[in-house]
């Protein structure tokens, strides 16, 4: 146990003795214990550190008082409270059952009868506690405990102990009271005023995840989650589980209204139409008239509440744990549809004062100002690409056909910027704040001066992608894709270009002297820079994680008067299939989620499964008991994925972030966490694990390593880690100028299948292990594909289809020359992700296929640089 453990168990060892921990949440971490004076088993809430020093104890304790007088079947009683050695708890009992959680983790639906049974039974619980004064304000499936069938209600009053208790320090504590799927609008936006119906909502979310099998917004971070609920209407429950009698789909619905005084006002009144045969429900929406109009541009209205204001809903609702600093100003965020049900969202502009959008659409460029629900298309601006707007807003410049137009705002024909003879390839544009304009075309960068006239091209500038103006027109950002993704800076003046930051996306420089930039894996980062000294920017701080790429093109820029407008994406949730060597295909027992990386166990009895999206700030890697149907979180920090298993099965090897760098290395950790995750490797790019044959021997891709394909750079080369010493060296396995990557390695060792890129497309082929030039090369594959694995008996080769829509088998026979026999299709579904696996022992097969729809849409935060300006001058 840690030290701190040791000594909270030192502190409390006359009144209980700490047995061990079983789980931990976003206050506190959980232990069973043993009261000592009356022998009974209880379990024992110690709350974090920080929440600790921030709550202070007799205020916490004063305010937990009143929760300790609920005696009610249903709820579960509070034994005890205190403090210990800095450490605030309290003790409940020790039920002997499960979590309502852990019952949908197994079984994702529950029967109705049952479901609505337990919903009743918390709405009873809620009834009383409100007829005292108490709300609960954070019921959710984790605090409803299963005792005997019945519903126990845990942690009842807390929540609003903490708040109270912690006031307006909360937010230094990076915690969220509340959880963002069964949240009440008025409690997402920071109301200080909750009562009864943001309980009512919470259970009407539970009741709806009952029996949908999903709560009723989801989304990979707190942020879109919010933001769903507070736009979206919910989907009905009949939609998905058509068994659902209607007066039980209509109470739903009524509890899940976004007014609290469109909800039922007391939660007794909710459990009675749940009941009831006859009830009905008559949706409360408010319907947004639109301009009716036979021209095109109609087609472009923005649905109901696409441009909803929320004050503060990143700032006063999530105080973001990369951060763990309160806001520094309060933020107008909007959120912005697309113009179209497809729209190529990374290639949007908005002008400096913040005012206007323009999209590039099929049918042109849509045109859209703040102020206004609609958009409305530039005529004549068809196939129009990469639109940036004049320093004045007044004019849109863009690539069309192989050369550069602008088109006024009001309307009117385009005009040429360059000649009709002058043909470009199609690329990123940037319109200075100076008037200059700075375009790409062939990865060569060309710059017009603010009078107009022969663009100058920059020589220095090659390998170059999505330039950005300095706001003076010193200088121009750029992307140099040559060695891997680099941020650069090309003075103008001195002819000159030097890396500003290593391994960086697309940069804007801002006026507090620092660069802010996005990865192409997602996230927003920022670093100091200095043009005048061209020295490497290092230690980026994190912005932003819900910021999502849109093939290589800039999701994000930051405009003259300070608003920050970036591309926010909804990334699509998989359930798991597994094909049992029969043919049968059955869906795992587990609610949909953003899954990204499955690993079968070496005995086949669990998965090692990578939950939330690329760079979010609760991406992790969990694993999945198929015998028990319970998920465990593995991974805390650092966005763990990717995981390998030991050959034994008592560890994982993963990738997660290094510290104070944006790469991210491979980490090994056993299986029960008695020690902290312990680094194999540091390299520039990032690093993922794809095999582990041998104890001593872990195999890993190392992405982005140079290489160069058909103009396209990125890629990889595969190696090989000792993983037992720490910092042990590695020593490559393949390399090439183009990418080779995932080699996964026979059961026998002696060889390794992996993905290559050398005919220009993604093919699998095989070659000797642990030595590539000991033999000869195969091509595996037929027609492209990836994401290989092996067999058993090492006869059999399974890989994805390059369409992500099918499995196929091949037939090998390893020997001294290896042969490659006929392929067969085993597997079809309608998109495959990228989470599957092979079990080597059953011949079992596990892939992803989506339930939703990646979805995505633009986010407007009014005021951003304001706040990052006074966060960025006060001191540490």
């Amino acid at each position: 146990m840690s030290t701190t453990l040791e000594r909270l168990s030192a502190a409390l060892a006359d009144r209980y003795r700490i047995e061990r921990e079983l789980g931990a949440g976003g206050m506190a971490t959980v232990f069973l214990a043993e009261d000592v004076r009356h022998r009974r088993r209880v379990a024992l809430k110690v709350l974090h550190a920080e929440l600790s020093a921030v709550l202070g104890t007799e205020r916490f304790l004063k305010e937990i008082e009143l929760t300790a007088g609920l005696q009610h079947p249903h709820i579960l009683p509070l034994f005890d409270s205190g403090s210990a050695e800095g450490h605030l708890f309290y003790v409940m009992p020790f039920v002997e059952g499960e979590t309502l959680r852990r019952r949908l983790e197994r079984e994702r639906q529950l029967p109705v009868d049952e479901a609505l049974r337990i919903a009743r039974e918390v709405a009873d619980a809620l009834q009383y506690a409100h007829d005292r004064a108490v709300i609960h304000r954070d019921i959710k499936p984790e605090n409803i405990l299963l005792q005997g069938g019945h519903a126990v209600v845990a942690d009842f009053g807390i929540a609003l102990a903490v708040e109270h208790a912690g006031g307006q320090r909360m937010t230094q504590t990076g915690l969220s009271l509340g959880t963002p799927h069964y949240m009440a609008p008025e409690q997402a936006m920071g109301d200080k005023h909750i009562d009864g119906r943001a309980d009512v909502y919470a259970l009407g979310a539970v009741t709806y995840e009952m029996l949908a099998g999903e709560p009723p917004f989801t989304g990979p971070t707190p942020q879109a989650i919010v933001a769903r609920l507070l736009t979206e209407p919910v989907r009905p429950v009949t939609a998905s589980r058509p068994a659902v009698p209607a007066h039980v789909d209509a109470a739903v619905r009524v509890a899940l209204e976004k007014l609290p005084a469109d909800r039922f006002a007391r939660v007794v009144e909710f459990s009675e139409a749940l009941r009831g045969g006859t009830f009905t429900h008559v949706a409360a929406t408010t319907r947004v008239s639109v301009a009716r109009t036979p021209s095109p541009a109609a087609r472009f209205a923005l649905p109901v509440g696409a441009a909803l204001a929320v004050l503060g809903l990143a700032a006063a609702v999530w105080a973001w744990r990369i951060t763990r600093q309160p806001p520094a100003a309060p933020v107008v965020q909007l959120i912005v549809e697309p113009p179209n049900a497809n729209p190529d969202l990374g290639r949007f502009a908005v002008s400096g004062d913040g005012a206007r959008f323009a999209f590039t659409t099929d049918e042109g460029i849509a045109l859209r100002d703040v102020g206004q629900r609609e958009y409305r298309l530039l005529t004549g601006t068809d196939r129009a690409e990469s639109p940036s707007f004049s320093p004045d807003g007044e004019w849109i410049v863009y690539h069309v056909n192989g050369h550069l137009q602008k088109v006024s705002v009001a309307g009117g024909s385009p005009l040429p910027v360059l000649s009709s003879g002058d043909s470009l390839r199609s690329g990123r544009v940037s319109w200075g704040e100076d008037g200059s304009i700075v375009f790409e075309s062939g990865f060569r960068l060309y710059v017009i001066p603010p009078d107009g006239g022969a663009p100058r091209l920059l020589e220095k500038a090659l390998g170059a992608e999505q330039p950005r103006m300095m706001p003076d027109g010193s200088g121009v950002l750029y992307i140099d894709q040559r060695q891997g993704a680099r941020l650069m800076y090309y003075d103008l003046a001195a002819d000159s270009a030097f890396t500003a930051v290593e391994s960086a996306g697309a940069g804007q420089y801002l006026p507090t002297g620092h660069i802010v930039y996005a990865m192409s894996t997602g996230g927003l980062f920022t670093v100091p820079f200095d043009p005048k000294r061209p020295t490497k920017a290092r230690n980026p701080t994190p912005i932003l994680a819900d910021i999502q790429p849109n093939g290589g093109i800039s999701p994000f820029t930051v405009t003259r008067n300070g608003t920050l407008v970036y591309r926010a994406g909804v990334d699509p949730e998989y359930r798991l299939l597994v094909r049992q060597p029969n043919g049968k295909v059955d869906s795992l027992p587990m609610a949909p989620k953003v899954l990204s990386y499955a690993r079968y166990s070496p005995d086949g009895r669990s998965l090692a499964i990578t939950i939330g999206s690329a760079r979010g700030p609760n991406r992790h890697t969990a694993i999945y008991d198929l015998s028990r149907g319970t998920l465990t979180r593995f991974t805390v920090d650092g966005g763990g994925h990717a995981p390998v298993w030991s050959p034994d099965g008592t560890r994982i090897a993963f990738t997660a972030e290094a510290q104070g760098t944006d790469a991210e290395d491979l980490f090994v950790q056993s299986i029960d966490r008695s020690m902290p995750p312990r680094r194999l490797v540091r390299l520039p790019n990032d690093q993922h694990a794809s095999a582990w044959p041998a104890d001593t021997m872990l195999v890993f891709s190392n992405n982005n390593a140079p290489r160069t394909l058909g103009g396209v750079v990125g890629g990889g080369n595969v190696g090989i880690v000792n993983p037992v010493p720490v910092e042990a060296p590695a020593r490559p396995y393949l390399s090439a100028q183009w990418g080779q990557f995932d080699a996964a390695v026979s059961p026998d060792g002696q060889w390794a299948a992996f993905t290559s890129d050398e005919s220009g497309r993604s093919e699998v082929f095989v070659r000797r292990f642990p030595v590539a030039d000991a033999g000869g090369v195969w091509k595996v594959s037929s027609g492209g594909g990836y994401r290989a694995r092996w067999s058993g008996d090492g006869r059999t080769i399974y890989y994805h289809t390059i369409d992500n829509q099918q499995v196929r088998a091949v037939r090998v026979t390893p020997g001294s020359t290896f042969a490659v026999g006929a392929s067969e299709t085993i597997m079809t579904v309608s998109a495959m992700g990228s989470a599957w696996d092979v079990d080597r022992r059953s011949g079992r097969l596990v892939v992803s296929e989506p339930v939703s729809a990646a979805r995505a849409r633009i986010v407007v935060m009014q005021h951003w640089l304001d706040g990052f300006r006074r966060r960025a001058s006060s001191p540490e």
